[in-house]
């Protein structure tokens, strides 16, 4: 008997345990700032916060995708740096932009953050399938190359457009250098260099 009354102990023990709830696990991985493109605006501050926080995925989902959008993405470099790497810029895609953007957080030590501010923001065009925004931005990162200047500047245009889904997403981004900049050092420069 005593014997029985210490295994059916035993046994509701292990039940007991077994049955006892745990607490869940944080995430893996940094899943950033990132709210649902529902307007243009959203997209543009998705973008930014996604070049910030060095979060590939939030900057990818900024990009017109075949798979969710009738529009293709595409980019248009600036003229200087368009005539620099003209064969890396014939064929440009979201993969060479996915390539970049890795490519320039790898540079990046594990608690440095590019910087990325726009400014004199307007609405050139908007329809309602379509946004085109345009503002200067300043791009700083130390990505410790002696052929880029830390601090990248130049003019955005970007056109924006909505998806199957309802979403917008960035369908056009075209790069140009300020008339007001004596060098080249726009993010296409930054893009030439590190999709090679």
């Amino acid at each position: 008997m005593r014997y029985i009354s210490i295994v059916i102990g035993w046994i509701s023990c292990l039940l007991v345990s077994a049955c006892a709830t745990r607490t869940p696990e944080e995430p893996t991985g940094n899943r950033g700032t990132y709210e649902p493109p529902t307007s243009p605006t959203i997209v543009i501050e998705n973008l930014r916060n996604a070049v910030i926080e060095k979060n590939m995925q939030n900057f990818m989902l900024c990009l017109a995708d075949p798979s969710r959008s009738s529009f293709a993405y595409r980019f248009e470099p600036s003229a200087e740096a368009g005539a620099r790497y003209q064969a890396v810029f014939l064929n440009w895609s979201v993969t060479k932009e996915r390539q970049a953007f890795l490519s320039m957080a790898s540079k990046l030590a594990v608690d440095q953050q590019p910087q990325l501010s726009f400014a004199n923001s307007q609405v050139a065009f908007s329809s309602p399938d379509s946004l085109v925004w345009v503002a200067e931005y300043s791009l700083t990162a130390q990505l410790g190359l002696t052929s880029l200047p830390s601090t990248l500047s130049g003019t955005i245009a970007l056109t924006i457009c909505p998806e199957q889904s309802g979403l917008w997403s960035i369908a056009r981004w075209s790069d140009a250098r300020r008339p007001s900049d004596t060098t080249e050092a726009t993010w296409s420069l930054l893009k030439g260099q590190l999709s090679n």
